[in-house]
């Protein structure tokens, strides 16, 4: 309540509740300190990063699958037209024709074999007519002789060479006995044109002709002793390669 004085002025009647009026006014102002200081730290705290919607994976690296292991050569097999090579379990790895020429033949021996062969020039080589150049592998055990102008001879001399096996296409080797394969043969591969019981050739027969054009049907030959055993096997050349 306000009251005049004699001056003209006034005062205030109740000093109590101006008391309060102030201490009131006061939390006020402090309060609203207060929240601006707290407004003020909360925005100097930095937002977090929103997550990226693309994330980027790992690349995948594949491991690449190892090389099958390269077949391994067991036998050297011969028939009229061509040489063949197969592992263990009678499984083709490579074949040549005779038709291919020498070089051909020479390389396939030699990659199969894993072995160069020994070459003699026909000066060298003694009791054979006609025969230009020989490849030898082992000696004996497998041969190609160069004929002119026939072509070539390969012969297995002996039933292996370096672990090899050396054998006809009739499934026989030299040493073995031919004598029920022989038996089996139609009368045009079992033709036996010695008289003197030297025993009978066996003729392979080959797909279309002898490679060097022989009248028959039939360039490779094993010779059969007395009893049936196969003393040598060769081809594409028949009669006149065991005269040598």
């Amino acid at each position: 309540m306000i009251s005049p004085t004699s001056g003209g002025s006034m005062i205030l009647s109740n000093p109590r509740r101006i008391t309060q009026s102030l201490r009131g006014l006061r939390i006020l102002v402090l309060a609203a300190a207060v929240g601006l200081m707290v407004s003020g730290c909360a925005s100097s705290t930095p937002e977090a990063p929103e997550a990226s919607a693309t994330q980027t994976l790992p690349a995948v690296t594949s491991t690449p699958a190892a090389p099958l292991p390269a077949p391994v050569v067991s036998t050297i097999v011969m028939s009229g037209s061509q040489l063949m090579s197969e592992t263990a379990t009678e499984q083709p790895v490579s074949t040549v024709n005779f038709a291919d020429g020498t070089e051909a033949s020479v390389a396939f021996l030699t990659a199969a074999l894993g072995t160069a062969p020994e070459q003699f020039l026909e000066s060298e080589i003694e009791a054979c007519t006609n025969v230009t150049a020989r490849y030898s592998w082992g000696g004996t055990a497998l041969v190609l002789d160069v004929w002119e102008p026939a072509g070539f001879v390969v012969t297995f001399g002996d039933p292996s060479f370096n672990g090899f096996a050396l054998q006809s296409s009739g499934d026989f080797s030299v040493g073995d006995n031919a004598q029920a394969f022989f038996d089996a043969l139609p009368a045009e591969q079992a033709f036996d044109d010695n008289a003197d019981n030297s025993g009978p050739f066996i003729y392979d027969k080959v797909a279309d002709a002898s490679p060097w054009g022989e009248d028959n049907a039939y360039g490779g030959a094993a010779l059969m002793q007395p009893g049936g055993v196969v003393s040598r096997i060769v081809s594409p050349e028949t009669a006149r390669a065991f005269y040598c």
